[in-house]
């Protein structure tokens, strides 16, 4: 239980969470190297898409669920300590940085793979 109170617990769930969203996000792009045209693509990958969706706002509760049922700590109770300014400008940075990779990286792979789709073997082997 030490890990999930860990600060590396956070960093390593949105790692994995932008991970799995751009996977999932990009599937359609990995049924066109397939040599399925971009129709059936889409309609291939549509679920795909779905099921990540699910999945990430699954998760989400589940952690959030966790987070709010978990046993409060041992340590004596202390007054809490007022974060300073910069450790507040950090965190939010964080969270901004994390939000825009979530949405960017998959997005700029969709565009990279379409644009090389000419130049991609997805035959050789």
């Amino acid at each position: 239980m030490k890990f999930i109170d860990s600060p590396v617990t956070f960093l390593a769930a949105v790692a994995v969470a932008i991970f799995a969203f751009g996977l999932g996000l990009t599937s359609p792009i990995w049924f066109l190297l397939t040599g399925m045209g971009p129709l059936e693509a889409v309609r291939a990958g549509t679920p795909i898409v779905g099921c990540t969706i699910a999945g990430l706002i699954a998760t989400t509760v589940v952690g959030m669920v966790a987070y709010r049922l978990r046993k409060p700590s041992e340590e004596p109770v202390t007054a809490p300590a007022v974060p300073t300014a910069e450790e507040e400008r950090w965190k939010h940075r964080i969270v901004h940085v994390l939000v825009m990779l979530m949405f960017v990286i998959p997005f700029l792979t969709i565009i990279v793979g379409m644009l090389l789709r000419k130049f991609i073997d997805a035959d050789a082997g």
